[in-house]
């Protein structure tokens, strides 16, 4: 990603999520400093986003809370990567996504969540569903998907 591209992303995600939800900036900076998001970042994201949890949570707290809810199938260690279908299911329960006569029969299964993300233009089609994501993609993704599916 070219360098003033980064640095504008960052500076967009910070004011979004830092400032409009109240994460703390420090965890947005390491999760844009991963080559590959974590189980626990992710699911840090999804919590504090949704007013599940305050913004001192910790990652593994944060997993318990959503496999509580039945928004994950499993409570994965914390350290483990993400895997681009696994990110477009967690981040396809945090809105609510009006998607296609497969995503609404399987209740928005990973493999409809992430077809659905690829249908609507916020992940390009050409992506492997196995792809682990990095940081800075699950962050671009995460603002895309909050841009398109929040409510207004």
């Amino acid at each position: 990603m070219p360098r003033m591209k980064k640095l504008l992303s960052v500076l967009f995600i910070l004011f979004l999520v830092g400032s409009a939800y109240g994460q703390s900036s420090k965890v947005i900076s390491q999760i844009l400093e991963e080559d590959e998001i974590t189980f626990g970042q992710l699911c840090y994201l999804s919590t504090v986003y949704q007013g599940l949890a305050d913004e001192n949570v910790t990652f593994k707290d944060a997993i318990n809370v959503l496999y509580e809810r039945g928004q994950i199938p499993y409570a994965a260690y914390e350290t483990n990567g993400v895997a681009l279908i696994n990110l477009a299911f967690v981040y396809s329960q945090i809105w609510d996504i009006k998607g296609g006569m497969m995503y609404k029969i399987t209740h928005g299964s990973p493999r409809y969540a992430l077809r659905q993300l690829k249908s609507d233009g916020i992940i390009p089609a050409r992506y492997d569903p196995h792809k682990m994501v990095s940081g800075s993609e699950a962050l671009d993704i995460f603002t895309a998907c909050s841009l398109k599916y929040q409510k207004r």
